[in-house]
């Protein structure tokens, strides 16, 4: 598979500088920003406002959905370390095809992680497909198509992935899908029959041994979400249970207030830990952004909530979970 991947490149290049051709100034801008809002940073903006806001339980399968995707793709990447389309690596395989023209990638910014699969591509499959099976509107199943094409096509776009990570990454994400939704109704009946001591230590542990079986730094933010999401959720179901319904003033507000809290803890903590990480070696990196990222997955699952019901934002549900 390796050398088969390493021996399409040069075919994949040659699409990428075919699309490099369409470019204009509009469509760059337009390109620009698909490319961007199909980040991690949005999907994560989404299954908080999911949870808060809209339906709990859906919410929190986009976030279960929405981390485990990500921490695949991460180990799919480094099975295979194919080299992003602007790697000088691939400067001796485009020589040897006879490809004397260069791309110019429109992102400046070098990504450092593998090409394939690409994570956009995968991710808009996998969150948008969960969105659209939940509400199962025709409108919304055609903007879900609509968006991960385009955010897709974004990525070679801009320069940054070849054809066939995007195709690689449409694959992924429609098998990933259906599993996870095939798996996601037993998964639930299965964690709610469990004691609570149990529920707890597979929220903790599973995470933890994901990232020990590959323990490098792009695992380590995902897993610590799942930590602090997971224990959150078990006790705000057995000690909060707010609802995500009510008029759509209170959900405006509610979601409103949640994202400030989000970054006001994101901009005190980056401030605080940015001497601290500096000085550490890479194994505690990966355990400081751990414990930073479960806190931040607690904050979403529990503390927000609790502060959703105090400013009266949120009701509580009677029954518990």
């Amino acid at each position: 598979m390796g050398d088969f991947l390493w021996g399409i490149i040069p075919w994949g290049y040659r699409v990428l500088l075919d699309v490099e051709g369409m470019r204009n100034g509009l469509m760059d801008t337009v390109f620009l920003i698909i490319t961007n809002i199909g980040n991690s940073m949005t999907y994560f903006i989404i299954l908080t406002l999911l949870y808060w806001c809209v339906r709990k339980p859906v919410g929190q399968g986009f976030a279960y959905s929405f981390l485990l995707t990500g921490i695949l793709n991460t180990w799919i990447k480094d099975i295979w370390c194919i080299s992003r389309p602007d790697d000088p690596a691939l400067m001796s395989v485009l020589e040897q095809a006879g490809i004397t023209l260069r791309l110019n990638p429109l992102m400046h910014v070098h990504n450092t992680s593998p090409s394939f699969v690409s994570g956009h591509t995968q991710m808009a499959v996998v969150l948008w497909g969960y969105m659209a099976f939940h509400y199962k509107k025709i409108w919304f199943w055609v903007t879900a198509v609509v968006s991960m094409s385009l955010i897709g096509f974004s990525r070679m776009y801009v320069g940054v992935h070849f054809p066939q990570d995007v195709i690689g990454g449409l694959v992924v994400g429609v098998l990933y899908l259906i599993l996870w939704l095939l798996a996601e109704p037993y998964l639930r009946v299965r964690l709610i029959s469990l004691s609570l001591i149990c529920r707890y230590a597979l929220a903790v542990l599973i995470p933890l041994i994901i990232l020990m079986v590959h323990p490098v730094g792009r695992t380590a933010t995902p897993v610590g979400l799942v930590i602090g999401l997971g224990v959150g959720f078990v006790l705000e179901g057995q000690h909060l249970n707010f609802s995500a319904g009510g008029k759509w003033q209170r959900r405006v507000l509610r979601g409103a207030l949640g994202l400030v809290v989000l970054f006001a803890l994101f901009l005190s903590l980056g401030a605080l830990s940015g001497p601290i990480v500096i000085k550490m070696s890479p194994a505690m990196k990966i355990v400081w952004h751990v414990i930073l990222s479960a806190l931040f997955g607690f904050v979403v699952a529990l503390v927000a909530p609790w502060l959703f019901t105090v400013t009266r934002l949120a009701q509580r549900e009677n029954k518990r979970a």
